[in-house]
């Protein structure tokens, strides 16, 4: 209403200042040509007219206006009808949540006195068993313990000795089952290694060539071999004689290529012995590779591959160390089938049971250690490292994978024929001896050969680290410690050789 009102107000004051402004014109203009009669009359119809059109937007304004009224009036009325139903409602839960509450409470109060009963009622029973019993609380709970624990022992010793009079019952009999079985699915042939390799040759034409002038091809061949070179009154055959399977097979590869070839001389010599070493290092991947697929282990990493592939160049007590690994691979895969074991796990733990004794010259330690040792170098799984460390039982063995390696490991090396003690004690001597060198000359050393059945060891040292002086006393401090702590029969003749070379290239 006070818009209408507001507008109404403006229109008046609006005609009279229009009616005012009309006058002051027409009397400036030319009064006396227009009559005021007309002004007057022109004016009042120009009111009248504002007036009506003011009039009919104040009463359409005022319809809206009312109409909008009874729309608020409405819509308060129904939402009033919500308040009061709601309200209504409200009231009605709050008077079930007070009956709700008072009988919570009474019921609440009756537990309480049930309790407090109870209560009493324990205490006067408690009393009377401890009377009746002559024993307090305590006492009567340890007694009953103890009671339970006798049962309990009782129960667990009778169980015992029923599956132990199951197992004796059986045990024996599946045990010798398994293992004849296990022995029958395995075939295997023995693989006896020797400390010599024996080449043929046409004539004693060629014995002469490999000795060269004055000895200088045979001792260039054994400075880079590390094996002695035997050419004695045999007929049409030089032997190759070393107690590391590896250098005696790189060193019958370049012999060989070099008797084929002809011309032998140091440079020859050097460059056969460089193409054997690579031959040798191709083959020792091959031989990984065939290991691995025996185990079926085709994703093994390739560093691993090339170490247990040195095996082949190892022996165990005179055995093969790739034809013993074979043999347990197999030998565990099969008792791993008949216990329900592991099978993938128990062949490679096979796999890697002895890779240790690749790296015992290097390392000091037992070789089914250092196998460990490698294994988590990889990233293999600790039970699989378990595997391999426990098969000799020096390490509590954490699954039945374990047993399975050291059973096929004690079958491999128990039958008859499969090992030779006197020529493991032989290497062990020579590794000794080789080993005792490099303690003392440390990096100063670039390489260690025992040649000649131990008789002679060969230590090749940096030039630049030694002089030759420094050679003279290491040789003496060598041979006094192969003295005190070496076990051989004769006399160790101890070589240092320190050799300077001058190499340049004509462009």
């Amino acid at each position: 209403m006070e818009t209408l009102l507001l507008i109404l107000l403006s229109i008046i004051v609006t005609a009279i200042v229009v009616v005012v402004v009309l006058k002051v014109f027409f009397h400036w203009v030319d009064v006396n040509k227009i009559p005021e009669k007309e002004i007057e009359q022109a004016a009042m119809k120009m009111m009248k007219e504002k007036f009506e059109k003011a009039e009919r937007e104040v009463a359409e304004m005022k319809a809206q206006e009312e109409r909008k009224l009874r729309e608020m009036r409405k819509e308060s009325t129904e939402h009033e009808e919500i308040l009061i139903e709601r309200e209504r409602k409200l009231n009605k839960r709050s008077k079930i949540l007070d009956e709700k509450s008072e009988e919570l409470e009474s019921k609440e109060n009756y537990l309480k006195e049930g309790v407090k009963k109870l209560e009493g009622d324990r205490g006067q029973l408690k009393t009377q068993l401890e009377k009746i019993s002559g024993l307090s609380r305590d006492e009567a709970r340890e007694k009953l313990m103890k009671e339970i624990d006798q049962d309990l022992k009782e129960y667990e010793a009778k169980k015992i000795r029923q599956a132990e009079k199951n197992i004796e019952a059986v045990a024996e009999e599946e045990a010798q089952k398994i293992l004849v079985e296990s022995m029958q699915r395995v075939a295997t042939d023995y693989v006896g290694e020797t400390t010599t390799r024996v080449i043929k040759v046409e004539d004693d034409k060629v014995k002469g060539r490999v000795i060269g002038r004055e000895g200088r091809n045979i001792r260039s061949f054994e400075q880079m071999t590390g094996v002695d070179v035997i050419v004695d009154e045999s007929p049409d055959a030089i032997a190759l004689s070393s107690f590391d399977p590896l250098r005696r097979e790189i060193a019958y590869v370049a012999m060989t290529k070099l008797i084929a070839d002809g011309r032998i001389h140091p440079g020859s010599i050097e460059e056969s012995v460089k193409r054997a070493k690579n031959e040798i290092s191709k083959e020792i991947k091959k031989n990984g590779q065939i290991l691995a697929d025996e185990a079926g282990w085709p994703d093994m990493d390739i560093g691993l591959m090339k170490l247990v592939g040195k095996m082949k160049y190892r022996t165990s007590y005179g055995q093969s160390l790739m034809a013993h690994t074979i043999e347990v691979i197999r030998l565990a895969e099969v008792l791993a089938i008949e216990i329900g074991a592991d099978v993938q796990l128990a062949k490679r733990a096979a796999l890697l049971h002895d890779v240790g004794k690749v790296l015992t010259h290097k390392v000091d330690s037992p070789h089914h250690h250092i196998s460990g040792q490698v294994a988590r170098k990889y990233g293999l799984d600790e039970k699989l490292v378990n595997a391999i460390e426990a098969h000799h039982l020096d390490i509590d063995p954490q699954g039945v994978e374990a047993v399975v390696i050291y059973l096929a490991d004690a079958i491999s090396g128990a039958r008859p024929g499969a090992r030779k003690d006197s020529y493991e004690q032989y290497v062990q001597r020579i590794e000794g001896i080789e080993n005792a060198a490099k303690e003392i000359g440390g990096d100063k050393i670039e390489e260690v050969y025992a040649i000649k059945a131990g008789r002679e060891v060969r230590i090749i040292v940096k030039p630049k680290l030694v002089t030759d002086d420094d050679a003279k006393v290491m040789a003496k401090d060598i041979a006094q410690e192969i003295e005190s702590k070496q076990s051989y029969p004769g006399n160790v003749e101890v070589t240092v050789i320190r050799e300077t070379r001058a190499v340049e290239v004509a462009k």
